[in-house]
């Protein structure tokens, strides 16, 4: 059976799975270039459908992550919004007019404009529960047969974060928390408070943080973000509504707790580092409250983790030594890319076409290039270049690696998920302290603070970091 999964929201990607193997899955802004685009994934669907060798015509299925029609939380929020403040009405209003005329418009027409763009299909499609596509995008793909799963993001059709037992084929829904109580949203919010980009730069205060104390941590416990009974969690939106945040409205309440906000030109001082430790801090423990209920609840030692906020890898860390796991998952493209492969997975599981279940051991499912199209490609761009045999590529790339300089590797297929992870990575050498600086200010451009990840053989892993088993 081949099941296309896609997604049309923030990080559209499309995914292409054959009686539960995953043949191929890639993120529309590889092609289109917008990071984190929101759009119809028609680049993304061809690919998967090219490396298939297949039309759409054969597809058996296509599958959706999200029921655009599912909007009875939203509309109450929508209606409190209006009696609470015609300015959050205003922006919360003009929010739902742009999805309505884009993303579930597409969704709502969807077999019109499939079929017009890619050919005749002799399915329709199924709209599937968002979060619970984004539990089927990672226990499904884990090694576990049977796991704790912990979704956490910013929000699906009515809620924001999903407790949930994986065990054999079945996924079983203990808990969900509803919105607008959003520890993503939360996170994204305080993204926009430091003059940064909600829903795009959060990795920027995950690092930012790092430099900064928890200073304003209880003040955040205490008015903004309370933990509560049985794994719970409740925000205070009419402080940091995530709403207005996007348009860079914060209450006077909001700034009399913890300061005025940063304006995006304004400079980085210490405050905002200790407001990023804050936030991520706060993140941290809600998200340990979340899993350690969950424990309790599921009595096992492995848990599989989806949703954006599983891409903070800092708050993975502290899940993998505290919440009581032993065994720790995370799919590599956590975010909403991923509900692409979780619909096509989950859709498959439930009618019964679940033959091959795979570990996913690795990224590597979209696109790659042939040798004379690299080098084409070097020619368009005026370059020249230089072949190598595999032992003496090695000795030249260690080389230049002591010798200080930056290599560009560039080989097979692409990464499924925003991660560079050894098909398309920038390689430096890690023992020089200025190296982190030099690559921001001359190829990154970007804030010197911002890090990069490791890369390290498996088995001496253990010899440089706190960590044991593969990552």
């Amino acid at each position: 059976m081949l099941v296309l999964g896609l997604s049309n929201m923030r990080d559209a990607s499309a995914a292409l799975v054959e009686n539960g193997r995953v043949i191929a899955a890639v993120e529309e802004e590889r092609f289109v270039r917008v990071k984190h685009v929101t759009a119809l994934p028609l680049h993304a669907i061809r690919y998967c459908l090219k490396e298939a060798g297949i039309e759409a015509g054969d597809l058996d299925a296509v599958a959706v992550p999200w029921k655009y029609w599912v909007l009875g939380r939203r509309s109450l929020l929508a209606l409190s919004a209006m009696l609470r403040s015609p300015q959050l009405l205003r922006v919360k209003g003009k929010r739902s007019l742009e999805r309505m005329r884009q993303e579930w418009t597409e969704l709502a027409f969807l077999s019109g404009k499939l079929s017009q763009a890619l050919g005749s299909l002799r399915v329709k499609p199924t709209y599937l529960d968002h979060h619970l596509c984004h539990a089927a995008s990672t226990y499904l793909v884990s090694p576990f047969d049977r796991a704790a799963i912990l979704i956490v993001d910013g929000a699906s059709e009515s809620h924001t974060a999903l407790l949930a037992l994986g065990d054999g084929s079945q996924i079983r829904v203990l808990k969900r928390i509803p919105l607008p109580h959003s520890l993503g949203q939360f996170y994204a919010a305080m993204t926009a408070f430091l003059g940064f980009r909600p829903d795009y730069d959060e990795y920027i205060v995950m690092g930012l943080a790092a430099y900064g104390k928890p200073e304003y941590a209880e003040q955040m416990r205490t008015h903004i973000l309370q933990l509560r009974p049985e794994g719970a969690f409740q925000l205070n939106t009419r402080l940091l509504d995530f709403h207005l945040a996007r348009v860079g409205i914060f209450p006077p309440a909001l700034q009399q707790l913890i300061g005025p906000h940063r304006r995006h030109d304004e400079e980085i001082t210490q405050r905002h580092r200790d407001l990023a430790a804050s936030a991520q801090l706060v993140l941290e423990e809600t998200v340990l409250h979340m899993a350690r209920h969950l424990r309790h609840l599921t009595d096992t030692d492995n848990l599989c983790l989806a949703g954006g906020v599983a891409n903070n890898c800092v708050a993975n860390s502290r899940l993998s030594r505290e919440a009581g796991f032993r065994h720790v998952y995370v799919q590599p493209a956590a975010g909403d890319a991923g509900t692409a492969l979780g619909a096509a997975l989950w859709l498959s599981n439930r009618r019964g076409a679940f033959s091959q279940r795979e570990v996913m051991r690795h990224t590597y499912l979209g696109p790659q290039f042939t040798e004379e199209a690299c080098r084409d490609a070097l020619t368009r761009a005026g370059l020249s270049g230089e072949p190598f045999s595999g032992e003496a590529l090695c000795e030249r790339v260690a080389t230049e690696l002591a010798l200080g300089r930056l290599v560009f590797w560039f080989q097979g297929r692409m990464e499924w998920g925003p991660r560079a992870l050894g098909h398309r990575s920038l390689l430096a050498d890690p023992r020089r302290e200025d190296m982190r600086e030099l690559i921001n200010a001359k190829v990154k451009l970007r804030e010197p603070f911002r890090p990069f990840a490791p890369a390290v053989l498996e088995e001496r892993a253990s010899d440089y970091f706190d960590w044991v088993g593969p990552s």
